[in-house]
């Protein structure tokens, strides 16, 4: 009498994800909603964990200070306290003796030989994640690099003419996760994508991975040619 090996293994060998039937669904659905409560409550979790950082380390720098005066001191002083720290070199830096004073102090930290490395990194990175208005970018495109079948965000820093009449662009492509460090690239504007994209939500991309990407993509037709492709 033969057996079927099928049967003798029993259906509890079957991967229950692989089914269509309810519990299949129920656990998509429970994947997904799982997934959306993440994504709200990390930003959540992370910023309460920075602000806790930062009343225990300020919170006993100040307590000398908080000693002269009578009553229990409030939680989260010493953070209040660089809040004003901050405002107030924010109020010098406006006057001209303050922005002398700030051009000394970024060359004097360029000048030590390892400080400058990270100093410099971080106030690129600071500059190029600012919101003013000032920016030296003209817009954000995408370029064919590293090579001709793949595509890169780029953000315009200049417009030139070539000996031939051809108006090129000096495209400045950030990298993942640290847009501070990248590549300079002189291309024909025939040849890259102009988008709709501002430089924030650019650098959400790529310091985000493309995690963030969201809407900002769908101008492309990559989430549009992914789900056309799903379908078939």
């Amino acid at each position: 009498m033969s057996t079927d090996p099928q049967r003798e293994n029993g259906p509890s060998n079957v991967d229950p994800r692989n089914r269509t039937g309810p519990f299949h669904h129920l656990l998509v659905h429970f994947e997904r909603t799982l997934g959306a409560g993440i994504l709200v409550v990390l930003p959540i979790g992370v910023t309460a964990v920075i602000l806790k950082f930062f009343f225990d380390l300020l919170d006993p720098l100040l307590e000398p200070v908080v000693d002269l005066f009578p009553g229990p001191s409030p939680p989260g002083l010493g953070l209040v306290a660089l809040i004003v720290l901050i405002y107030l070199l924010g109020l010098v830096t406006t006057q001209v003796f303050g922005v002398r004073m700030i051009n000394l102090g970024h060359r004097i930290m360029e000048f030590i030989p390892v400080v400058k490395s990270i100093y410099g990194t971080a106030r690129t990175a600071v500059i190029m994640l600012s919101t003013s208005g000032e920016r030296p970018y003209s817009g954000v495109v995408l370029v064919k690099f590293p090579h001709p079948g793949m595509q890169s965000i780029g953000l315009v820093t200049s417009r030139m003419i070539d000996t031939n009449g051809e108006e090129m662009l000096a495209v400045y492509i950030p990298t993942t996760p640290i847009p501070s460090s990248g590549f300079l690239v002189i291309v024909p504007s025939k040849d890259v994508t102009n988008t709709e994209m501002s430089v924030d939500e650019a650098m959400k991309v790529v310091i985000s991975g493309g995690i963030l990407a969201g809407q900002e993509f769908q101008q492309f037709g990559v989430l549009d040619r992914s789900k056309s492709s799903s379908n078939q």
